[in-house]
Order: C-alpha cells, then structure tokens, then sequence
C-alpha cells in the first residue's frame, strides 16, 4: 500500500475541476475535496489507478446530500478524470519508481553492513530509476522509516524536561529534599502549585547550603521560607540557651555580688550591660535591675 502519491501544483486552480462544478452545480471546494479523496483511494489501493469512495460517506464527512456527491463524480466522469472506478492516467503521473519498498530494503542493507564492519561507512552510489518520461528524481519527502524513527528519538532526546514542581525545586536542592518539601506541603493542605516553586527555590538558592534550609522549613512547619527567618530562629535559639550566650558586664558584677551573698541566687532580668537609669532618676518598678537595690550604697 502506497503511504503517498504525488500532488502536482495547480489542483486548485484546475480549469477543469471549475468546469465539473458548474456541471454538478457545486462548490469549487466540494468538487476539490471529492477528487482528493478519489486520489488518497487510488493510492491507498495501488492498482493501477483504481478507487472506491463511498458517495454516502464523503456526504457524511461533507454535510451534503448523497445525490450531490453522486452529482460531482458523474461530471468527474464526463470531463475524463475518471472512468470505471479508475483514475484515468494514473500511471502517467504516478510513477513506480516513487515506491520507497525496494529503497529501504536497500538502505536496511546498508546498515547491516555498517555494523559488520565496525561501523565504517559505506559510500554508495544513488541509483536513478528511469522512467518512460526521464529519470526521475526521488522526492524530499521520501525518508526512509528508519530514519525517521532515528529522527525523531534525536528530537526527543534533546526536547526539555517539562515544567514540574519537583524539577524546578530541584533546581536548587536533590530528588529526596524537593520531595519531602512537596510532601510537606501537601500536609499542610497547601499543594505547591509551579509559580509557587519557582519562588521556593529562589529563596532556598540565597543560603549556602540549600537542603538544609528546606529541612529547616519542615521542621518548623514553616510553609514558605526566607533565609531571614532561619537567622532570626537561630538568634532566638542563641538566646534561650544561656550556655551559648556571651557574659556582660552584668552578669560579672551579678555574680561578685552572689559571692559575697549580697544578691541572691535568681537569673538576671536583662541581657544587656546598659543599666536603666528611668526617666528623671524616678525609677519605674518594672525597668528596675535587682541588683541595683542589692548593691544601692556600696558601688
């Protein structure tokens, strides 16, 4: 079965599909669509120019009546395109060398012999097929099916991945941390949509190391991230551990003064050195350090 047949410029503008129009009394584009048709029937066939159209089909695909269709091939007929359910002059125009069988038969066998030989190429001759009109050169659009299968597994190779959340996240972090930010929150009930990510990651690419900053973002149930937050939750974990904060000058005096067991032992109600002088030395109760009234007189 031929795939394709050849369509010579100018079935548009043919006088003589014109001339059937006006003899069916039908549109120019019905009478173009019908002999179209007659020609993909002839070619899907390949017996020497004969065809079979169904008239109540084509009336089908055309929203048209049966008799019109019937109209049109009856003129087809009268003008000479058709006769006995052939095209006449098929093989006129439609030669045998455009058969591409033969063709890939030979160039399945010059594969072959490209990997018995490690894959050395071959040069090979064209071979020119002539017909009783001249050689005729073989279409552009003739590509052999194993070439186009090649062609287009290229294509798709180096066709870019599509736009997902889990790759713009990774972007930035690894397959296991895009993963558990999704799943993250997913459990939230607020699914990433692909804008949503795309900021995501932008925000986790300003820390040093990203995957740590999605895992701080899970584990404070955070459900987006900027890189100020984890500083200002580290600052406060700085703060709520005693250990890891830097002595002032008035925990030193604090503790000289527990020494000689003047202060009792309570934790200190600031974290700064600056004393609280109040306002106009009228101290207000709440600003007042206990260790002013501890050691009032003695420094």
């Amino acid at each position: 079965m031929s795939r394709w047949f050849r369509h010579y410029a100018g079935m548009m503008r043919d006088e003589k599909l014109v001339t059937v129009a006006i003899r069916s009394k039908q549109s120019v584009e019905r009478v173009v669509w019908v002999w179209g048709a007659i020609l993909e029937s002839a070619a899907e066939i390949d017996d020497a120019g004969r065809f079979e159209v169904d008239a109540a089909e084509v009336a089908y695909f055309l929203r048209a009546d049966e008799t019109d269709i019937l109209n049109v091939m009856d003129a087809l007929e009268q003008s000479g395109r058709i006769a006995a359910s052939c095209v006449v002059k098929w093989g006129d125009r439609q030669y045998q060398s455009d058969k591409s069988v033969e063709r890939q038969a030979r160039y399945r066998e010059r594969q072959r012999a490209k990997k018995s030989n490690n894959n050395e190429v071959l040069e090979t001759s064209d071979v020119t097929v002539t017909s009783r009109d001249g050689a005729v050169t073989p279409q552009e659009t003739d590509t052999e099916t194993d070439n186009t299968s090649s062609l287009r597994s290229e294509v798709k190779a180096r066709a870019p991945e599509k736009a997902s959340v889990q790759n713009e996240l990774m972007k930035v972090l690894d397959q296991d941390h895009a993963k558990a930010v999704i799943d993250h929150r997913k459990a939230l009930h607020k699914p990433l949509t692909l804008r949503g990510a795309e900021l995501l990651a932008k925000q986790f690419a300003k820390c040093s190391d990203p995957n740590a900053a999605a895992d701080a973002m899970i584990e404070n149930c955070w459900q987006g991230f900027k890189p100020e937050w984890l500083i200002n939750r580290q600052q406060a974990q700085r703060r709520d551990n005693p250990a890891s904060r830097k002595l002032t000058h008035t925990d030193i005096w604090a503790d000289a003064l527990r020494e000689e067991g003047i202060l009792p032992n309570e934790p200190d109600s600031h974290s700064t050195d600056v004393l609280d002088a109040g306002y106009g030395n009228r101290h207000q109760e709440s600003n007042v350090h206990p260790l002013r009234i501890a050691s009032a007189g003695r420094y």
